[in-house]
């Protein structure tokens, strides 16, 4: 039964993502920005993890507001104020990662229970038809078994603050990846009423615009490094990389997804598998990010282990998700994926060798080639269905 002041989008609600809605997604395109910043001040094991544990909370606070807002009536003043409270306290919470290891990390915190908990708490009273609000309540449940540990961290030092984050980040994404389920619940999902083409085109423009932030943080160390007679050829084999990347993600494959999406009963575990895959992707473009960012400030320099890592782990990242995705929700070998990663490992052990920029050279030439015969085989495909 639902509520007579029920705030779930309808049939005549309309499906176009709102102005608003990605009004919002800046926000956490500044927190893409303070993620790879902090990346780069700390361009090692235990950057990386602080990284990718403040990354998954970032994500967290993103997918889950983004997936409410699907689920809801844009339209409505309610939805909207609690998109620009999210957006004002996430705002906050994104200002302090850079020093969430340091003496902010109670900011941090305080801001992600504060939006999780909270948003969680008020979507279970807008009139949610029973599955659904089940699957919040499992949702809240997973997120009150994590907080401990996010609280916990706030008072201990740096190296154990990673160590509580961790298995709070780690409680936080298995809930994600298994759906919430708890013993003798889960969620059916032909029964959820997701519109799953606009919760992934909502995780298309996310990308894309994270993809932005990408050039953005390429075109300041551009901006910083115009004296250096490679900026020419360091700059644009930034671009030709982001480039390779938008062609892989948005040429034809996103169609294809959304062309299956549509004809599919169950829009619900597409629509979980997206989201792992998004959280992947952005971890890829955060190292891209970083490694453009090292290449253009010291393009002659060799690049020791770490820069290596990053300059070609983010391209091999971003290959195995998609990947893993095309395999899971489209049926197909993506062998062009596995070729690009073979083709990455052994380019980077060739790195050492190299001047950064060649490097980088040899980390955007098998993303250039994927992107290449990833356009010959969906031409070949198209051919034979026309035949």
């Amino acid at each position: 039964m639902l509520r007579a002041r029920s705030l779930m989008r309808s049939e005549t609600s309309g499906g176009q993502v709102t102005r608003l809605e990605l009004f919002f997604d800046l926000v956490f395109v500044f927190a893409l920005f303070q993620l790879s910043h902090h990346l780069l001040e700390h361009p090692s094991w235990v950057g990386a993890g602080q990284t990718l544990v403040l990354l998954l909370a970032v994500y967290k606070v993103w997918v889950y507001t983004t997936w409410a807002a699907t689920l809801l009536d844009t339209s409505r003043l309610e939805v909207q104020w609690m998109l620009l409270i999210v957006m004002l306290v996430a705002l906050f919470m994104n200002a302090s990662i850079v020093s969430a290891f340091g003496a902010f990390g109670w900011l941090f915190v305080v801001s992600y229970l504060l939006v999780q908990l909270g948003r969680g708490a008020w979507i279970l009273t807008v009139g949610l038809d029973r599955t659904t609000h089940n699957h919040f309540v499992r949702t809240l449940i997973w997120g009150c078994m994590s907080a401990p540990f996010w609280i916990a961290g706030v008072f201990l030092d740096p190296g154990l603050r990673l160590m509580f984050w961790g298995v709070a980040a780690a409680i936080d994404l298995a809930g994600h990846m298994l759906a919430h389920r708890l013993p003798g619940q889960k969620t059916e999902g032909s029964q959820v009423p997701l519109p799953g083409e606009r919760i992934f085109e909502r995780f298309g423009l996310f990308y894309l615009i994270a993809l932005g932030e990408t050039i953005l943080s390429t075109g300041l160390a551009i901006a910083g490094n115009l004296e250096n007679s490679l900026i020419f050829v360091t700059g644009s084999v930034s671009l030709a990389g982001s480039v390779a990347i938008w062609w892989c993600y948005f040429h034809d494959l996103e169609r294809e997804v959304l062309e299956k999406i549509a004809s599919a009963n169950d829009q619900f575990r597409p629509g979980i598998l997206a989201g792992n895959a998004l959280v992947m992707l952005l971890a890829g473009l955060i190292l891209v990010a970083v490694g453009d960012q090292l290449v253009i400030n010291d393009p002659v320099a060799r690049p020791e282990l770490p820069a290596v890592l990053i300059l070609f782990g983010g391209p091999v990242l971003f290959l195995a998700s998609r990947g893993v995705f095309i395999r899971r929700e489209l049926g197909l070998r993506q062998l062009s994926d596995l070729a690009g990663i073979g083709a990455l490992v052994v380019l980077a052990s060739l790195s050492f060798l190299l001047p950064a920029f060649v490097a980088a050279m040899g980390a955007a030439l098998p993303l250039i080639g994927v992107a290449f015969f990833d356009s010959v085989n969906r031409g070949r495909r198209m051919k034979q269905w026309a035949d």
